[in-house]
C-alpha cells in the first residue's frame, strides 16, 4: 500500500513538473518595449558634438576628445511563443583628455530581455594608475543596478552659462586619490557636460 502511495506521489510530481515545463512564457508586450526603446534612445549623443573645450575650476582649458563614437543594431535578438521577435542595440561613446590621463567610456543598451534591459554604464580610467571604474543607471527602474554609486536625474542644470535639460548626475562612493572622478553628469543629447574631482575641481564644457 505504501508503495503504491508513493508511485501515485510521484506520477503527481512528474506531471506537475511536466506542466511546469511546458507553461507558456508571458508574451512579449511591444508597445511598452518599443515606448521604452525610444526614450532610452533620446539618451545618444547627438552626431553633430565633437571635440569641445573643457575648463576646470583655476581657468586651465583642455580639448574633450571624442574618440570613439559607434552604435549597433541587431535585429530579432529575441522571441516568445507568440511568434513576435525583438531586437537589441547598443550605443557607445568614449572620450580622452587632452592634458590629462582620464579616459570616459559610455555605452547605452536596449533589449527587450528581462534581465539584460535597458541601461546606461559610464565608466571611467585613468590610464597612470590603471585604476577603472563603472556603474549602471537603468531605465526603467530609474536607479543604479551597484551600489557603488548614486544616480540622480536633474532637470534642469546651468554649465558654462548654458542651461541643459534631463541630465544624471553621477556620484560614485569611493575615490582613490584627491584627483580620482567622483561625480559626472551626463546630459542627454549632448554627453558629459561636467566632472568634479574628489578634491573638488570641477571641469565644465565650455
Amino acid at each position: 500500500m505504501k508503495h503504491l502511495q508513493l508511485i501515485n506521489n510521484l506520477t503527481l510530481l512528474f506531471l506537475f513538473m511536466f506542466i511546469l515545463g511546458c507553461k507558456k512564457e508571458p508574451c512579449l508586450d511591444i508597445p511598452k518595449l518599443d515606448r521604452q526603446t525610444a526614450l532610452t534612445k533620446e539618451w545618444f549623443v547627438n552626431d553633430s558634438i565633437g571635440n569641445q573645450i573643457i575648463t576646470d575650476a583655476n581657468g586651465i582649458s583642455q580639448t574633450f576628445i571624442v574618440s570613439s563614437l559607434n552604435s549597433n543594431f541587431h535585429e530579432n535578438m529575441m522571441g516568445d511563443d507568440c511568434g513576435n521577435t525583438y531586437g537589441s542595440f547598443d550605443f557607445s561613446i568614449q572620450y580622452n583628455t587632452s592634458l590629462s590621463s582620464l579616459h570616459f567610456m559610455v555605452n547605452i543598451h536596449g533589449s527587450g530581455l528581462p534581465e539584460d534591459g535597458f541601461y546606461l554604464r559610464m565608466s571611467i580610467t585613468n590610464t597612470n594608475t590603471v585604476k577603472n571604474k563603472s556603474t549602471t543607471y537603468d531605465f526603467v527602474t530609474e536607479t543604479c543596478r551597484e551600489n557603488n554609486a548614486t544616480i540622480v536625474f536633474i532637470a534642469q542644470i546651468l554649465v558654462s552659462n548654458k542651461e541643459y535639460s534631463d541630465v544624471l548626475k553621477i556620484t560614485f562612493n569611493n575615490a582613490s586619490s584627491s584627483n580620482d572622478v567622483k561625480t559626472v553628469y551626463y546630459s542627454k543629447g549632448y554627453g558629459i557636460i561636467k566632472f568634479v574631482e574628489e578634491n573638488g575641481n570641477e571641469f565644465e564644457i565650455n
